[in-house]
């Protein structure tokens, strides 16, 4: 019997390890294989053109972007659709011209309905030659039928009209990838101001906390990594040659700096110009690039593996902790305070 269970039991890990090894496997492949990127465009004065190209587990994930506006952006998992910007607006094109239809033959109908009215009008004043009282009765109510008919198609036009355009709400065109960034250096920089605003009342103790020897060199071992995972992401091969400007003097020299830091080795073929004095942007570029997952988790892992960083979140954790004990002391003390007044007003 003990033969048996060990050759199930020798089957069993037989085949919990190819699978633990596939999966491994299947990591590994996805970690160590490249990331790869295109792009190229041209700026001339007001004619913007650029397009992005992104491949991924050796095409199985693609991705495609197209400037000028109206934009397409195309996302698929080999070869299923994930997203298409353009097939949408197909959609929203065809829901809005069955609409227009639909709003054509009913005041098609209304039309219809109006020359019934009139010519059942004229008849009834053709017949009408003794009594005039009666002939104005029947004309009159002919032509409050033929209103009530009228106005009832109309009204379902409106409300269909109504109804399409709040269900189906005009979609924006794509801005440029720079809009993206704008906005989203905005939002970061309005949330930032908002934490600021929250901890003035602990801007000593987070100004000690900066001024730390620890964080010091926290936030130097921060700027070296960060460095190494850009120039990681950095294209490889392409050329450029623009001449920017961002209408603010001060963020046109940041963005001349980082251009320095990450392309001082390929600066001949990397041409940019900074001007200080107006926003505008002219040129072209043409870039290819690659990198892979594993590369940036190894040069992230002396951030997240450093001391400096827990000892940091150390003494955050206590100062939070410490605020919490504070918060609940002065509630408890305020609570005794108002039943204390409590007391005194009902003895009162």
């Amino acid at each position: 019997m003990w033969p048996i269970l060990l050759k199930i039991l020798s089957i069993i890990g037989i085949v919990l390890g190819c699978i633990v090894g596939l999966i491994l496997l299947l990591l590994l492949f996805v970690l160590l294989c490249p990331i790869c990127y295109k792009a190229d465009g041209e700026f001339h004065g007001g004619d913007k053109k650029i397009r992005v190209k992104l491949r991924y587990l050796l095409g199985l994930v693609r991705g495609d972007y197209i400037y000028p506006e109206p934009g397409n952006i195309v996302f698929k998992v080999a070869w299923y659709t994930l997203y298409d910007s353009g097939a949408e607006d197909e959609v929203e094109d065809a829901a809005e011209n069955a609409a227009g239809n639909v709003a054509e033959k009913e005041t098609e109908n209304v039309t219809g309905n109006e020359n019934v009215s009139e010519a059942s009008g004229e008849g009834a004043e053709v017949k009408a030659s003794g009594d005039t009282s009666s002939v104005s009765k029947t004309v009159k109510n002919v032509d409050s039928e033929t209103k009530t008919c009228a106005e009832e198609p109309r009204e379902a036009a409106d409300a269909g009209a109504k109804t399409a355009t709040a269900e189906k709400p005009k979609k924006e065109p794509l801005k440029s990838p720079i809009y993206y960034i704008k906005k989203a250096f905005e939002s970061f920089k309005h949330k930032v101001i908002a934490k600021i605003k929250l901890f003035y009342k602990e801007f000593n103790f987070y100004k000690k906390l900066l001024f730390h020897e620890d964080t010091k060199k926290l936030i130097s071992i921060f700027k070296k990594q960060l460095i190494k995972i850009l120039k990681v992401i950095i294209p490889k091969k392409g050329r450029c040659n623009i001449e920017y400007g961002t209408g603010s003097p001060d963020t046109t020299a940041y963005i001349f700096g980082a251009y320095s830091v990450l392309f001082v080795k390929k600066y001949k073929r990397y041409i940019v110009v900074p001007n200080f004095e107006e926003k505008m942007i002219e040129g072209d570029f043409k870039i290819k690039g690659y990198f892979n997952l594993i590369s940036i988790i190894v040069k992230a892992l002396p951030i997240v593996f450093s001391k400096k960083l827990r000892l940091t979140k150390a003494r955050l954790d206590r100062h939070f902790e410490n605020m919490e004990k504070a918060k609940r002391k002065e509630e408890k003390r305020h609570d005794t305070t108002l039943g204390a007044l409590e007391e005194e007003y009902s003895v009162s």
